[in-house]
């Protein structure tokens, strides 16, 4: 299976990691002989948090790779500023983490979807989150520290030169490329990049008449294939999470980790040439520049938007109703609310630099989506 190097740390990476924020809906054996069928085949990068899958899918993970060899896998997870505010109760979850992972140290642990606000105003304050992860670093509980984010390119890049931190997890896929510069600057500063939602939430392995057309071959597997080889053309990219449910995702994985190569430079022109077919399309409806964030309710809107965009331009519809039905249920849009829970505050249209109607975009927007 290829590998990449992630950054600075010097681990090696397999280019698809098991991220574990899907493992719900069945009883822990099932989850736990999943993630162990996947370690088995190869993959070492086994990501998760202390809230995924309410709460369980540390437990679910630790199972699985109990009696792996610790030094042939790396484990992530994390937790978020905003829950645990002071070092002690950072340290309080980072040492529950550890007893549902069954193992004695973190290979990552990271900041959950963190706001550059939260990082200044919380993180990094005397007596905060980041201290409290420290010292678990320095008992040896932490080997390396990451960070999520969700928040506007700037600010991730800001992020990335306080200079605390060796990875970066962030979206990045064929229909949201907004990263590519938090990207850039990551790999010129030699942090990892590890890409959540290389497949738009599954959305890329739908059906869609587009993308059945953009890349030859109808059949869902081969445009997942182009997805992954898309997210692997960017030479900073280190490894592309995805959420595998069952025993077909890890044998398809196993295989695009073991023979995807980067799009050439003539696919990767004619990818573009596709797209940019339907660019105008959808700026003129979100440009997901993330200045209207945060919602004083807590609604995605940005995310809302991505999927309706999806939906009407892309024509992946069943792909992104599916992935609007987890909104304010689990990750990545656990912290968001859907488009229902919009009192019409006006908040963000005065921040919209496109002057977009929000409030009603989004009333259209959930009306497409359910």
């Amino acid at each position: 299976m290829q590998k990449r190097t992630c950054g600075r740390t010097g681990l090696d990476f397999t280019v698809i990691g098991f991220g574990g924020m899907r493992l719900h809906g069945k009883d822990e054996k099932y989850w736990a002989d999943l993630v162990r069928e996947a370690a088995e085949a190869g993959f070492n990068y086994f990501e998760t948090s202390h809230r995924y899958c309410s709460s369980t899918s540390e437990t679910k993970i630790g199972e699985g790779l109990n009696g792996i060899p610790r030094d042939s896998i790396y484990i992530s997870t994390k937790s978020s500023a905003d829950d645990f505010l002071t070092a002690d109760t950072v340290r309080t979850t980072i040492d529950e983490s550890l007893r549902k992972l069954q193992v004695d140290y973190l290979d990552f642990y990271q900041l959950w979807s963190l706001p550059l606000k939260d990082y200044h105003e919380i993180a990094a304050k005397k007596g905060g989150t980041l201290e409290g992860i420290r010292k678990a670093m320095d008992e040896g509980l932490i080997r390396h520290l990451g960070f999520t984010s969700h928040d506007k390119p700037e600010n991730q890049i800001a992020l990335l030169r306080t200079g605390e931190f060796e990875a970066v997890t962030l979206q990045y896929n064929l229909l949201n490329r907004v990263n590519e510069p938090v990207i850039e600057e990551a790999g010129r500063l030699g942090i990892g990049v590890i890409v959540m939602g290389p497949l738009y939430g599954g959305i890329l392995g739908t059906e869609s008449k587009v993308l059945s057309d953009l890349f030859g071959d109808a059949a869902t597997d081969a445009a997942a294939e182009v997805a992954f080889r898309f997210v692997l053309s960017n030479p900073n990219v280190t490894c592309a999470i995805s959420g595998m449910t069952k025993s077909l995702d890890v044998e398809q994985n196993r295989k695009i980790a073991e023979t995807a190569k980067p799009l050439t430079p003539a696919e990767m022109k004619v990818v573009e040439k596709e797209l940019a077919k339907f660019k105008t399309a959808a700026e003129s409806l979100c440009t997901g520049c993330r200045y209207c964030m945060p919602c004083p309710q807590g609604v995605g809107i940005f995310a809302v938007f991505a999927l309706a965009n999806a939906a009407r331009v892309y024509g992946l519809v069943d792909g992104s109703r599916a992935e609007y039905a987890k909104f304010a249920r689990e990750w990545p849009y656990d912290s968001f609310k859907d488009a229902t829970f919009c009192t019409q505050c006006g908040a963000c249209v005065a921040k919209c630099p496109q002057k977009i109607d929000i409030p009603s975009e989004l009333e259209k927007a959930h009306k497409l989506l359910v």
